[in-house]
């Protein structure tokens, strides 16, 4: 199910039930931290793999052919939002997963120039804390990550995610418009 405009926000922010094989992408996660515990210094704080994980292991491949034809998904059901373009392909920029554990937080950062930024969760436990997309000083939105959850943004919404008390692993991505036609 694709859901927009949530909680009628002023910019669209897309929800995607998606649900990959979740196991085999934390069994994925997992092992990437162990070839790359360091993780990369950033506005995460929390465990983070590298930007350019989909170019460093070709093991996330499948997952990100799926995520790509979700929101290629979301395209062909929301015309309107989308200049009413038939095709539109887009590069992957950036690619990384992410384990918060408890205490873990990221600071309020947006991924402008890019088209979108997305967030997958592979596992949110109930505990974990929301994402909050800030749309200017007085309006933000706190949406609750669950299990199997896409979301999709603009990349150039603000957003941060508080000190969480729960277990989250994700991927995350930005995207920019490749090519697109009628």
């Amino acid at each position: 199910m694709i859901r927009k405009n949530i909680s009628n926000a002023p910019q669209i922010i897309y929800e995607v039930d998606l649900n990959l094989d979740n196991q085999k992408l934390i069994e994925t996660i997992e092992e990437h931290r162990k070839l790359y515990p360091q993780g990369e210094v950033s506005n995460v704080h929390a465990w983070m793999s590298s930007y350019k994980t989909h170019r460093i292991n070709n093991n996330f491949d499948p997952f990100i052919e799926k995520i790509l034809q979700a929101v290629d998904n979301v395209r062909e059901s929301n015309p309107d939002n989308f200049c009413n373009l038939s095709k539109i392909t887009y590069n992957v920029t950036d690619f990384w997963a992410l384990i918060y554990d408890n205490g873990d937080y990221t600071d309020e950062h947006n991924h402008f120039p890019c088209t979108w930024a997305l967030a997958y969760y592979a596992y949110a436990d109930k505990d974990s804390s929301p994402i909050k997309f800030f749309f200017n000083k007085y309006k933000s939105l706190r949406i609750k990550p669950r299990s199997g959850m896409l979301l999709l943004w603009p990349g150039s919404l603000s957003h941060s995610v508080p000190h969480t008390r729960g277990k989250r692993i994700a991927v995350s991505a930005n995207l920019m418009v490749r090519e697109f036609g009628k």
